[in-house]
């Protein structure tokens, strides 16, 4: 199968794209891959998919979760969009779907990619070309910097110790003015929640739980002042702009004449 150019165009140089499955691209190395989330990716969707489990333990809400991954998808018409760490495209395809921008859409764990790829077919009849699926891992950023116009980052953040790194790395990969839309379940004065979130830092699932404040603060030290971070119960919705280079200012050297 043939990589689409456009694709191919946003792959950092020296790295080699692989097709592994039909509609399923990779680029680690040629060798077996285990990930967490293969074992859990049908639990996962059948847990984190129902209303109830997010409207008890979270505060949070389903149709928030899609209405957000629609205005990441029309923060700009026909830029490419990165879904980094896109799971099984719970609550992002039918955005994805009704839209005409390309997307690559990445996920470390190859069942939660054919879980993506399940959900397109079973929506649209087939995969569209724009839409390319990944296997990438995401702390190497396998990406040219400033090839997206959108990035998304969907419920990442709370497994990951250094958010700053992610941060940083997504903002290189934007372009000038280019929109991050990102979601991460943080402390938010619930008793339940809050309560479940240590318990599953216990166990190893997730980092230590931080504020919305602290979530904000690490957006600001890589967007500056361009930042905005929103609560419902556990879970915050941030968004932020990449800055817009400046241009050099026109240097010329004048010589002053001397008055002597």
């Amino acid at each position: 199968m043939n990589v689409p150019d456009n694709c191919m165009a946003v792959i950092a140089e020296g790295l080699a794209v692989r097709s592994v499955e039909e509609g399923i691209y990779s680029v680690l190395p040629k060798r077996p891959h285990t990930h967490l989330y293969d074992g859990r990716a049908a639990i996962y969707d059948w847990v984190v998919g129902t209303r109830l489990y997010n409207r008890v333990v979270w505060g949070a809400s389903m149709s928030d979760y899609m209405a957000f991954a629609r205005q990441a998808v029309a923060s700009d018409q026909a830029g490419m969009l990165l879904d980094a760490g896109c799971g099984s495209l719970l609550f992002t395809a039918r955005a994805y779907l009704d839209c005409q921008r390309p997307i690559l859409a990445c996920d470390q764990s190859l069942e939660m990619l054919r879980r993506a790829r399940s959900r397109l077919m079973k929506f649209a009849g087939a995969v569209p070309d724009r839409i390319f699926l990944l296997q990438a891992d995401l702390a190497s950023f396998p990406f040219r910097p400033g090839s997206f116009s959108t990035a998304i980052c969907m419920n990442v953040l709370h497994h990951l110790a250094d958010a700053g790194c992610l941060v940083e790395g997504l903002k290189k990969l934007l372009a000038g003015g280019g929109h991050l839309y990102l979601t991460s379940l943080v402390k938010g004065n619930r008793l339940l929640g809050d309560r479940y979130l240590a318990a599953l830092h216990r166990r190893g699932d997730f980092v230590q739980p931080r504020t919305g404040a602290e979530l904000e603060e690490t957006l600001a030290n890589s967007f500056g002042p361009h930042v905005n971070v929103r609560m419902h119960g556990n879970m915050a919705y941030a968004t932020a702009v990449s800055p817009v280079p400046q241009s050099a200012p026109n240097q010329h050297t004048h010589s002053t004449p001397r008055g002597d």
